[in-house]
């Protein structure tokens, strides 16, 4: 009887071991098949966040965007769509950067030839009135170059494009911006100069406007001339670096008077200057 029941328990005890080895069999299967779906997902999140790094590098740099169709076929046809709805968002938020830009009297940027190409075009402004409008088309099929452009030739565009145009779109734009306003402020002055201040005559001024020669009369018995040179050696600013004053009469040049002359050029736009001069009586 008793040889019966531990025979019954040892069946049992047995029968226990057994079942759990084969739910540590299942259960170890299991975990291998989860640890090849795991790999196969890492693999998968990988090659998406180096098509997610290419993408942005190609955003940042305005490089042409290639989709391949295919993708919407097999099991990446979702990251396809994020891929171009990312691109969308960037387009919509350059175009927003664009038209602010416009406002202020920045520049606007459309898609032309089947987007193989963007025309830009500058607008200028100088004290709320708008001035000249240049364009020019940038082909962006490899390397973004610029193919053709109404800006003037004295004006520092190559200079400009070695220094951003393949490193930053966006910062050359800017900058070329910020030189064409820059420069129509400054032939704008030389404008104002001619039409507001009648008593003073513009001796010199080039193509780009980085060098004003102004006489003037001083205001004395008999009336001096004086020679105000106004020199702009950051062409990105409407004002001048360096003013000199001269003058046959040394005493004048030197004299404290003209000191505040020198300073009001320096820190006022040329007509604006003349005419506080011309109010405080430095000049007839």
């Amino acid at each position: 009887m008793d040889q019966g029941v531990l025979g019954h328990l040892m069946s049992l005890e047995r029968a226990g071991v057994a079942q759990q080895d084969q739910h540590q069999s299942e259960r170890i299967q299991m975990l291998k098949v989860r640890a090849v779906s795991l790999r196969a997902k890492r693999d998968q999140l990988k090659h998406q966040a180096n098509v997610i790094k290419t993408l942005k590098d190609k955003i940042s740099k305005n490089l042409p965007f290639e989709y391949d169709e295919e993708d919407d076929d097999d099991e990446t046809g979702g990251f396809a769509a994020l891929q171009r709805s990312l691109l969308t968002a960037w387009k919509m938020q350059l175009k927003d950067l664009q038209h602010a830009h416009h406002l202020i009297g920045g520049f606007d940027l459309v898609e032309c030839k089947e987007g193989k190409s963007v025309c830009v075009s500058f607008h200028t402004a100088y004290e709320g009135v708008y001035l000249d409008t240049y364009n020019m088309e940038l082909d962006l099929m490899r390397t973004v170059q610029i193919s053709r452009h109404n800006i003037p030739p004295s004006f520092p565009l190559e200079v400009l494009a070695k220094q951003s145009l393949q490193k930053d779109l966006k910062v050359f734009l800017q900058t070329v911006s910020q030189n064409l306003n820059a420069l129509a402020a400054r032939r704008q002055q030389v404008t104002l100069v001619k039409d507001l201040v009648g008593s003073v005559e513009v001796m010199e001024s080039n193509e780009l406007c980085n060098i004003l020669v102004l006489m003037c009369s001083a205001q004395s018995e008999p009336p001096r001339a004086v020679l105000c040179t106004l020199e702009y050696k950051d062409l990105t600013q409407s004002l001048p670096t360096h003013v000199s004053i001269e003058s046959e009469d040394k005493t004048l040049s030197g004299s404290a008077q003209w000191k505040t002359n020198q300073a009001l050029l320096l820190e006022s736009p040329a007509h604006t200057a003349l005419l506080t001069m011309k109010r405080m009586g430095s000049i007839v």
